[in-house]
């Protein structure tokens, strides 16, 4: 009667480090991680293998990173381990800029005005954060006889800061 040794168990971790695209909405970062959590750790050998892991779930989907430890446990030898670590990088930082206020001078008609009124809306810019999105409170141009209007402008971003806001003004003497 002859018992054949078992065979040599192993634990290969396929990537030490998996980084994913920042900005993907939190369904798409968790199935990420599903997928890399289930492909990640091969195991084999042994008697009676079990492969488990420490998971705590996916990391957000707005920046962070999850070490997962996976352990390879037999009826033969003690357990193996091995560690990979998934990351979504933070987003870049929101930059809101504002337009410098303005001051027009009185005597132009209403049509310059607007036309100068909306080329300095547009000079406010947004960026940075996750799917950000530029808006304003414009409520029009100040009369052509004289007059202010103050802009909120409002970035906002799927990842904080949420909210980002500045004011400007724009002036008919």
């Amino acid at each position: 009667f002859t018992v054949e040794a078992p065979t040599t168990p192993s634990l290969v971790i396929q990537e030490a480090t998996t980084v994913v695209n920042s900005c993907q909405t939190q369904a798409e970062i968790n199935s990420a991680f599903a997928t890399w959590l289930s492909n990640n750790a091969i195991a084999s050998g042994s008697c009676n293998g079990v492969l488990t892991n420490n998971n705590t779930g996916a990391p957000s989907a707005c920046g962070g990173s999850k070490t997962v430890t996976w352990s390879y446990s037999t009826s033969c030898i003690l357990p193996l381990k091995g560690q990979a670590t998934f990351v979504v990088p933070a987003p870049p930082t929101v930059v809101l800029t504002c337009p410098m206020n303005a001051t027009e001078a009185a005597g132009q008609t209403q049509a310059q005005i607007d036309a100068a009124f909306a080329t300095w809306l547009a000079t406010a810019s947004g960026t940075g954060g996750c799917n950000g999105v530029l808006t304003n409170n414009n409520s029009g141009a100040p009369p052509a006889s004289g007059g202010s209007t103050t802009v909120t402008f409002t970035y906002t971003s799927t990842c904080a800061p949420t909210t980002t806001t500045c004011q400007a003004t724009f002036t008919v003497t």
